[in-house]
Order: structure tokens, then sequence, then C-alpha cells
């Protein structure tokens, strides 16, 4: 199979396993909002931000090694044991020590939600040691089942304990244990994982190995968490914990839109660790970034010149002056995608030291530019500064990818004059000029990316075809 065709392969596998639970959960958007006020919604955002710190310092980030190195045993059964045994041998003794400051700290914090801090972050990084052992030694349809369904309990469970039980806040929370552990006792079962676990398998060279490959996403990771979620926690601290709920509405577009690409990345990374040292790389890498960036900004484009539009059907009243951080955190992801992009490379070629001193100095920036304007122009200093990190940390990863390989990005300025003209648009507000607006972006789009979207029907079409003849 070709690389085009195993990359679209495996992507439309895993599309399937997130895309449909994303999209519920969009449409679910307007009954949190209905039914949460913005200060509850804030408190439930804030302690999912605050699991997010916690859990690469607990895991270490082994799951990240444990599928990195996967990825050259797909044959060796025995080091697939070696590797994961190891690996969760590791995870009982992290839990367990998290287990101990929990009970040490626990005391000191006075949130009634505080034990949610604990078991979420257990289930995650046991769900996520198991979903990248998936990914690993190539068993995606587990990964995107596990994925589907930690998404759809959640979904399902939110209406129950939301609507039905009104449960508030308690009900966000409970509905992500329900689902976690739904997913993490399926993927135990369908990979039947007890056969790659003994404790006689636990390797001390293979520990060693994973260590050092993983511990630099660790800062790289709360670099991340940093840039993508401390606006919350300084919004809090500098405004309210209702602005928060506001600003976490605004980031729920983004959100969604960053999800398509994280969908994606799960096999880009794969595919360029797979292919790196192929004698063509360069050329297959240029290309195909070039393609993927021209399709996730035309989604970018499209989907802010149809929010207004779409913003007052699906949000309540109360939460309106979201409205105006959606652009600015749009572009910003926008810059994540292109730094994603340029990551895999960093992955494939084990240089992970690279990717956390880039992501530190975008921490940096973020914090530093929040925390001087936010005192001067509220909620806008947290937008500006997502958007400056992202746009830095691109800048610079583009420049310094070309120590290894040279891959520049095709017709800069014409993506430039289309962003302004769409926000211009967005921020104007004109009814008839916002629909001129977003007819203009769906036509672009489809002329400028004709080709990747018939490449990813045509696999969609393949794999459901195959899938049907399996059945009959």
């Amino acid at each position: 199979m070709s690389r085009e065709k195993d990359l679209a392969k495996n992507t439309a596998i895993l599309t399937f396993g997130k895309i449909c639970t994303q999209f519920v959960s969009f449409l679910l958007l307007p009954l949190y909002t209905a039914i949460l006020e913005p200060k509850v919604y804030g408190i439930a955002d804030l302690f999912n931000s605050y699991i997010y710190l916690i859990i690469p310092v607990v895991s270490l980030m082994l799951d990240q090694g444990l599928f990195r190195f996967l990825l050259e045993c797909r044959e060796d059964e025995q080091r697939q044991k070696k590797l994961m045994t190891t690996v969760l041998c590791i995870n009982f003794i992290e839990i367990a020590v998290y287990a101990v400051v929990y009970v040490l700290v626990q005391s000191f914090i006075t949130s009634q939600y505080k034990i949610f801090i604990f078991v979420d972050v257990v289930l995650n990084i046991l769900l996520n040691t198991y979903m990248q052992f998936a990914r690993g030694i190539g068993k995606n349809g587990v990964y995107a089942l596990a994925s589907f369904l930690s998404a759809s309990m959640i979904v399902v469970s939110n209406v129950i304990t939301l609507v039905v039980l009104k449960m508030g806040a308690w009900g966000l929370f409970v509905s992500t244990v329900v689902g976690r552990s739904i997913s993490l006792i399926t993927t135990i079962i369908l990979l039947r994982s007890w056969k790659y676990f003994n404790i006689q398998y636990f390797s001390k060279s293979e520990a060693k190995v994973l260590v050092k490959y993983s511990m630099p996403f660790i800062p790289n990771q709360l670099s991340w968490w940093v840039v993508g979620v401390s606006d919350r926690t300084i919004i809090s601290w500098f405004l309210s914990v209702a602005a928060n709920g506001i600003y976490s509405v605004a980031n729920k577009f983004s959100s969604v839109y960053i999800t398509f690409y994280n969908i994606f990345n799960l096999s880009w990374t794969e595919s360029v660790s797979l292919h790196i040292k192929d004698s063509d790389a360069n050329e297959f890498l240029e290309k195909t970034i070039n393609i993927l960036f021209s399709a996730f900004y035309s989604l970018c484009m499209g989907i802010i010149a149809y929010m207004p539009l779409v913003f007052p059907l699906l949000i309540s009243d109360q939460y309106n002056s979201a409205y105006l951080q959606i652009p600015i955190l749009m572009i910003a992801v926008l810059f994540q995608v292109i730094v994603g992009l340029y990551s895999v490379i960093y992955v494939a070629l084990k240089k992970s030291t690279e990717i956390a001193k880039t992501s530190f100095w975008a921490a940096v920036i973020n914090i530093g530019v929040d925390v001087i304007l936010i005192k001067y122009i509220g909620l806008y200093a947290a937008s500006i500064s997502t958007l400056a990190a992202y746009a830095s940390m691109t800048i610079y990863r583009y420049f310094h990818i070309k120590k290894y390989m040279n891959i520049p990005l095709y017709h800069k300025m014409r993506y430039c004059c289309i962003a302004v003209a769409v926000c211009i648009s967005y921020y104007f507000n004109n009814t008839v000029f916002n629909i001129i607006t977003a007819c203009a972006v769906t036509v672009y789009a489809f002329i400028s990316n004709k080709e990747f979207l018939m490449g990813v029907l045509n696999a969609v079409f393949t794999n459901v075809k195959k899938i049907v003849k399996r059945g009959i």
C-alpha cells in the first residue's frame, strides 16, 4: 500500500472513531449553555484544566514512548510484551505515589469536587497507555472504537445527569468518569491485553529507553497546557469564574476544529515515523504538508465565515460576549495546526527535546502577554496571548526544521488576504455581507482542495465497501 493510501486509510478509521461524537457534543452545546450558568460551567472547565496539568507529571508521558517504540517492533511480539509490561508496571507505581500525595494534600482542597481530580487522572493514565498500545501495534480500529465509546458515553451520560437528574457540575464530572471507564474496559477486552502483561517481561533497559525518550514530553505537555489552558486560571483570578465560563464557550468552536486535526495527526505521526528514512521523504512531506494545510486553512476560514449565521442558534444570550473572541482563537489554532504538521518530523527523528524547548518559550510568551494585558482589555488578553504563543512557535519551527528538512509553505500571501477579508466580514456582522462571504469561502474551499477531498472520499468509500463485503 502506498504512503498516501495508508495515511488516508488510517485517517478514515480514526475519523470514524471521533467525528460522530464530536458532532453530537457540538450539537449539545445549546443544552450546556441553557442549563448551566457561566459560573458552574467555568468551575467544571477549570477542574478539567487542572487535571490535564497533572496527567503528564504523574504519567511521565510514557504512553508517547510506548507508541513510538512499538512502531519499530510490529512483528516482534516478544518486545511488545516487554514494552507493555514495563509501561504498565511504571503506571501502577505512578498511581500508587499519586494516591499517597492526594491523601496528604486533599484536606487542603476545599472544593466538593476534589475526588474527581484523583479518579479522572488515574483513568486517563491507564486509558492513554492502552490506547497508545493499540495504535502502536497497528490496531487503529480498536483505538477508534475506544475514542468513540469514551466520547459517546460522556455525551449520553451528560444528557441523563444534566437534564433528567439535574446534577449540575457533578453531572459533568460523573459523566466523564463513566465514559472513560467504559472505554478502558472495552479496550482491555478487545486487545486481550492480559496476553501482553507478565511481571517477568519487565525490563529495566526498556524502562530507561522509554523514560529517556518520554521525559522531554513532560515540559512540552506542560507548555501546551500553559498555552492552551492557563488562560482559564488567569481569567478566574483577574476577572471571574463566570468570565471563564464565557471564554470556555468561545473556545468550544476552536476546540472542535483542532479535534479534526488531532484525529488526522494520529495517522500523520505514524505515517511520518514509518517513512522518515525513505529516499524521497522530503518531497513526500513537502507535498503532503501543503495539501493538508490548505485543507485545514479552508476549514478554519469556513468556520469563521459561517459563525455569524449559526452563533445565535447555538448559544444562549448570556454567553453572547463569547462571539468576539472566536476569530482570534480560530486563527490561533490554525497556527497550532502548522506547529503540529511540523512537530511530527521531530517525533519521527526522535528529537523530543527540540519539541520541549519550543513549547516552553511559547508558554512563557502566552503567560507574559496574558498577565500584562488582562487588566486593560479583559478577555481579549487571553485570546491574543494564545494567538501570540502559537504564532511565535510556528515561526520558530518553520525555520528551525530546515536543519533537518526544507519544507516551505506555499501561497502565504493569499492565505493572509483571505483571512483578513473573512475577519472583517465577521466583525462587521452584516447578514447579507456574511452570507456572501460564507458562499465565497465555500467555493474557494472546494476549488482549492478538490484533490484532497476526492482522496478522502475514495478512502472512506473503499473501507465502507470492504466492511460491507465482510458482513455479507
